[in-house]
């Protein structure tokens, strides 16, 4: 805001009229700017002075104190916005943070899941079954066993392994007696 800026919006300043944005530009110039300062505290005190012997108040004794508290106020109340704004985006901008991590995390769970169920998948059903067989819930482990037995070639007893070649080689006990 320049000089001829503020000195214009004085008396809104005064007559509280300002809207908020232009009171804190109004505001943070008139502190740093002695001139329109000076300004300010000649119309303030006199125009406040003469509603205050219209109005029968007591009269202040100390019209720079008054609009040094008004300017404070004012000054107080943007910082407490200012405040407001970056705690809330400070807090939206943790939550937003977290909320990424967690997601991120659960699609790393799932892409995981995912992988590990392909290679599964690919290395068939019983491919570690040496290495884990301590480990493996017992029905799986059942299950295995089952399959092992299955495939195995089964012996015979030594009785049968002779009955076998008698039948093969045409020997047979009734003919022998």
């Amino acid at each position: 805001m320049t000089c001829l800026e503020a000195q214009s919006n004085i008396m809104g300043f005064i007559d509280k009229k300002l809207p908020d944005d232009k009171v804190t530009d109004f505001v943070r110039h008139v502190k740093y700017c002695p001139n329109c300062m000076e300004e300010l505290e000649i119309h303030y005190t006199l125009i406040v002075g003469m509603r205050e012997l219209d109005s029968n108040k007591e009269l202040s004794l100390n019209f720079k104190k008054d609009l040094d508290e008004e300017l404070n106020r004012w000054d107080n109340k943007v910082k407490n916005v200012k405040r407001f704004k970056m705690s809330t985006f400070s807090i939206v901008f943790v939550a937003a943070v977290i909320f990424f991590f967690f997601m991120y995390g659960q699609i790393l769970n799932k892409v995981y899941h995912i992988e590990q169920r392909l290679i599964k998948e690919k290395q068939g059903k019983y491919y570690f079954y040496e290495q884990f067989e301590d480990y493996m819930p017992v029905s799986q482990r059942d299950i295995v066993i089952d399959s092992i037995e299955l495939n195995k070639p089964v012996e015979k007893t030594y009785y049968e392994k002779i009955h076998s070649y008698n039948l093969t080689h045409n020997i047979h006990n009734n003919d022998e007696e």
